[in-house]
C-alpha cells in the first residue's frame, strides 16, 4: 500500500483537528496540555484510506506561532499539503507563514480546504475563496484545488476525499534511501514498556530488532518494538510514520536526533546551502545570527553569503552555514530558517555539503561545486565529486550516500557513466577518466625514472610498482590498477620485471664482452654461489650488469651472492628430484650434502627456491611447494 504523508497546516483554531477527526475518525489532540488549552501543540497522527488504496497518513502540525518549531519538524518526508482556512476569517498571518515553509521544503501538491463553511453565510465564503486565490495567485498555491468544507455537518467532506485521491495520485514519492533514517520529533516514556520515539521513516526500513545509531551524541540502540498505525509490525517502510520503543533511557534522547545506521551521517557544523529568500522579508547580512530548523532540531548558527555581503529578500544564492550545535543531516536535506529576533521566516533551502569544511566565500572551485550540486545533476554532481573530493576515488556506497539514493540506482547511474567512458571502474572503486590517466603517467613516470637512473636494468619487480601504487592511493587497488595499465599497453612485463614497452636494455661493446666474461666465469660444474667481490674481471665491477639482469641471465641471493642461471637451474633440478624421493623434506645439512657445499649456502639459497615457489618453509625442513 502507498503511503501518502500528508502535513496539514493553518492558522490556530481554524479547524485542522476537527476536520482530520472527520475524516479518520481520531483525535489527534491527545495530550492532556492540548485538550486543556484546546490546541495541536505536539504533532499529531491519524490516516484513513482512498478509494485508490492509498493510505494518507495525517501530520496534524500546531497553528499557534509559539509552537511553529513543532509544526516544522513534522513536515519531514512530507508528500502533499492540506491548507485549512477558516471560511469566517480567512488567510491569517500564520496561514501565509506555513503556506509559505511548506512551499520552502518543496511540497508541491497541495490541497486547500475551507473549513466551518456552515456557520458562514454563503457571501462571508465567498469572500474568503477570493481573499486565498488572491493571496497565493504567485505561488504554487495558486492552481491548488479547493474545497469548501464543515466536518461538523460534513459539508463537502466526500468532495475533499475525492480531491485529495486525485491529486495523490499525481505524488512522485521521494526516493527510500538504502539506510534507513527518522528524525525523531518525539519522545516519552510507556510503563512497562520503556522508551518510546516518533517520527517519520525518509529513508530505508527498520527491522525489529535492528541496532542502530542514535546521532548527534552516536548513542547506540536496539529496537524492541515497532508501531506503524498504531499496529505493531516487524518492518517499518519508508514513509511511515512510525514510533519505535528503544533500549535507551529517555533522558538521552532528545526531540531533534537522528536515528539511522552507523556511519550514514555525520555530525557537522557547517553546511554549505542553497538559500531560497522569501519575497517581502528583511535581508540577511554576513555574520547574521539565525534559527536553523532541519529534520525536527531547531539550532542557531551564523550565515557567511557565497560572494555577497547581503542577502535580499526574494533572492536565491549560496551560502554556509556556521552552525552553533551539530546536526546529522544528508545533502538533499532541506530547512527553514527564521531571523534571532523578532522571530521571522525568512529564506529556506536545501543541504548541498552535508560536512563542509571552511572555505573562502570567493572560493570559485567551491562556488561551482555548489552550482553543479544545486543543479541536481546527478552524474555532474558524482563527476564533480570525484575530480575535487581528495582521494579521487569512491566506492559506489560512498557516492549513494553522497546523492543520497538507493545503492541499486548509483550502480546504474555509475554503469552508464562508465559506458559513456567518463568513468573508470577498478575493483570496488570508481574514478574519472582523467583521474585514471593520470595515475596510469605517473605509473610510466616511475618507470621511467628507474630506466633512467639504470639503464641496464631490465625493469622493476611488478610487486614493488603494485606497493607504490598502493601507496600512491592509500587504497590496496594497486594490483587492478596494474592490471588495466598492463592491458593498455604502454607497460611490458618480463620474468615479472615491470618496464614501458618502448624501453630496451641497451648494452656497449664494452659491457657485452663483460657479461659473456661473467658468464663464462660463472657457468661452471661447481654449485657455489659466488660473490660479486670475486668476480672481478679487468677491475670491471660486475654489480650494475648482475642487477639488470637479475632474474633473467644471472639470480641473486642474499649478502651479494650469485648464481649464473643455468647453475642455478641445475640447484632447482636437483633440490625438486631430492624431495621427490624425500617428500619430509630438506633442512640446511641436507642441502649441504646434496650440493657438497656448506650450510651458509645452503640458507640463501634455500631462501631463494623459497621465494621463487620451488619450495616452501616448513618448520626447520623445506619441502616442495605443490
Amino acid at each position: 500500500m502507498d503511503y501518502i504523508v500528508t502535513a496539514t497546516a493553518g492558522h490556530v483554531d481554524h479547524g485542522k483537528t476537527t476536520l482530520i477527526k472527520r475524516l479518520t475518525g481520531t483525535d489527534t489532540d491527545t495530550a492532556p496540555e492540548e485538550k486543556k488549552r484546546g490546541l495541536t501543540i505536539n504533532l499529531g497522527f491519524a490516516y484513513f484510506d482512498l478509494p485508490s488504496k492509498k493510505r494518507v497518513a495525517f501530520v496534524d502540525v500546531p497553528g499557534h506561532e509559539k509552537f511553529l518549531k513543532n509544526m516544522i519538524s513534522g513536515l519531514t518526508g512530507i508528500d502533499m499539503a492540506l491548507l485549512v482556512v477558516d471560511a469566517g476569517e480567512g488567510v491569517m498571518p500564520q496561514t501565509e507563514e506555513h503556506a509559505a515553509i511548506l512551499t520552502l521544503l518543496g511540497i508541491k501538491n497541495f490541497v486547500i480546504a475551507v473549513t466551518k463553511a456552515d456557520s458562514v453565510d454563503p457571501e462571508m465564503c465567498q469572500l474568503t475563496i477570493d481573499d486565498i486565490r488572491e493571496h497565493f495567485k504567485e505561488t504554487p498555491l495558486a492552481s491548488a484545488p479547493l474545497v469548501v468544507t464543515d466536518a461538523v455537518t460534513g459539508r463537502g467532506i466526500d468532495d475533499l476525499i475525492k480531491v485529495m485521491d486525485q491529486v495523490a495520485s499525481k505524488v512522485q514519492k521521494h526516493r527510500p534511501g538504502t539506510n534507513p533514517r527518522l528524525n525523531i520529533d518525539r519522545v516519552f516514556t510507556i510503563r512497562g514498556h520503556g522508551t518510546v520515539v516518533t517520527g517519520t521513516l525518509i529513508d530505508g526500513a527498520i527491522k525489529l530488532g535492528d541496532n542502530l545509531m542514535v546521532y548527534p551524541d552516536q548513542l547506540p540502540v536496539r529496537v524492541k518494538n515497532i508501531q506503524v498505525n498504531d499496529a505493531d509490525q516487524p518492518v517499518a517502510a519508508p514513509d511511515h510514520r512510525v514510533a519505535l520503543n528503544l533500549d535507551v533511557k529517555a533522558n538521552l534522547l532528545h526531540k531533534g536526533d537522528v536515528i539511522t545506521v552507523k556511519g550514514n551521517v555525520q555530525p557537522s557544523k557547517l553546511l554549505d546551502v542553497e538559500l531560497q529568500m522569501l519575497p517581502g522579508v528583511p535581508a540577511l547580512k554576513l555574520n547574521e545570527r539565525f534559527r536553523l530548523y532541519i529534520g525536527s532540531v531547531e539550532t542557531f548558527g551564523r550565515i557567511y553569503p557565497m560572494g555577497e555581503d547581503t542577502i535580499n529578500s526574494g533572492s536565491k544564492c549560496l551560502a554556509q552555514l556556521r552552525l552553533e550545535a551539530p546536526v546529522a543531516v544528508k545533502n538533499g536535506d532541506r530547512f527553514i530558517m527564521r531571523t534571532y529576533s523578532p522571530m521571522i521566516t525568512v529564506a529556506g533551502g536545501r543541504v548541498l555539503s552535508a560536512n563542509a569544511k571552511y572555505h573562502s566565500r570567493n572560493n570559485k572551485s567551491i562556488i561551482n561545486t555548489l552550482k553543479i550540486r544545486a543543479s541536481g545533476d546527478q552524474s555532474a554532481i558524482i563527476l564533480d565529486y570525484l575530480a575535487n573530493a581528495g582521494s579521487g576515488v569512491a566506492t559506489a556506497a560512498a557516492l549513494a550516500s553522497l546523492l543520497d539514493i538507493d545503492d541499486d540506482d548509483v550502480v546504474k547511474l555509475l554503469a552508464e557513466l562508465v559506458a559513456k567512458k567518463q568513468l573508470v571502474k577498478v575493483g570496488d572503486y570508481y574514478l574519472t577518466e582523467q583521474y585514471w590517466q593520470g595515475i596510469q603517467e605517473r605509473v610510466l613516470t616511475y618507470l621511467r625514472t628507474a630506466q633512467q637512473k639504470n639503464p641496464l636494468r631490465p625493469g622493476l619487480p611488478r610487486p614493488e610498482v603494485i606497493s607504490q601504487i598502493n601507496d600512491w592511493l592509500q587504497l590496496p587497488l594497486g594490483s587492478e590498477i596494474f592490471g588495466r595499465v598492463q592491458a593498455s599497453g604502454v607497460v611490458k612485463v618480463a620474468d615479472n620485471l615491470v618496464a614501458t614497452s618502448d624501453f630496451t636494455v641497451q648494452l656497449t661493446a664494452a659491457q657485452v664482452r663483460q657479461k659473456a666474461a661473467l658468464l663464462k666465469r660463472m657457468t661452471t660444474d661447481d654449485l657455489t654461489p659466488l660473490k660479486v667481490t670475486d668476480l672481478m674481471i679487468d677491475g670491471q665491477d660486475p654489480t650494475p650488469l648482475l642487477v639488470a639482469f637479475d632474474g633473467q641471465d644471472f639470480i641473486s641471493l642474499a649478502d651479494g651472492y650469485y648464481f649464473a642461471r643455468p647453475v642455478y637451474q641445475r640447484v632447482v633440478a636437483k633440490v625438486t628430484e631430492y624431495l621427490r624421493d624425500h617428500p619430509t623434506g630438506i633442512d640446511l645439512g641436507g642441502y649441504r650434502d646434496l650440493t657438497a657445499t656448506s650450510r651458509k649456502y645452503a640458507m640463501m639459497v634455500l631462501e631463494r627456491l623459497d621465494k621463487d615457489g620451488v619450495t616452501k618453509r616448513l618448520n626447520r625442513v623445506h619441502v616442495l611447494n605443490a
